[in-house]
């Protein structure tokens, strides 16, 4: 199923339900199998992809309560964090799953990315324009000062 689907012109919503529902079965039947966290991540990714973010929430915290040393557990609540935000726009949820992430993961890779998410979570996209117009004038006014120190 997965190689149809990676050379399918166009995904139908009935693939990709089966494609999880597969995924799902192989987890629920062998629960200790170390495929099984993988197969449920990909579920809870095809899930999110297809704006299904109940879905896809519930699947990552199946990852997280079941699979604790899953080698993807930071990207779980990453993930999960961003359906919230993204696909259910629960604000205050992805901020909670946010917060739970760098709580557990300061370091990743991906702290930073969930600094700035957190930093402009539940911004209108017109909010966004002026912090970012804002930004580059506050850059732009760096450099010209740094350069005239010099000069």
């Amino acid at each position: 199923m997965e190689s149809e689907m990676k050379t399918a012109q166009k995904l139908d919503t009935n693939s990709v339900s089966e494609l999880i529902s597969a995924y799902q079965n192989f987890a629920s039947k062998y629960v200790k199998d170390s495929l099984s966290p993988e197969y449920l991540y990909r579920a809870a990714g095809l899930a999110n992809g297809f704006n299904r973010g109940t879905q896809a929430i519930e699947l990552y915290e199946t990852i997280i309560h079941t699979y604790p040393g899953y080698k993807r557990l930071p990207e779980c609540y990453f993930m999960e964090a961003f359906a919230y935000e993204n696909v259910q726009g629960n604000i205050s949820k992805a901020s909670e799953y946010y917060n739970k992430f760098l709580e557990k993961f300061p370091e990743h890779q991906l702290a930073d990315d969930v600094r700035a998410a957190l930093k402009f979570l539940g911004k209108s996209p017109d909010e966004l324009v002026r912090e970012f117009d804002r930004m580059n004038a506050d850059s732009v006014e760096r450099k010209s000062s740094l350069n005239k120190s010099r000069n």
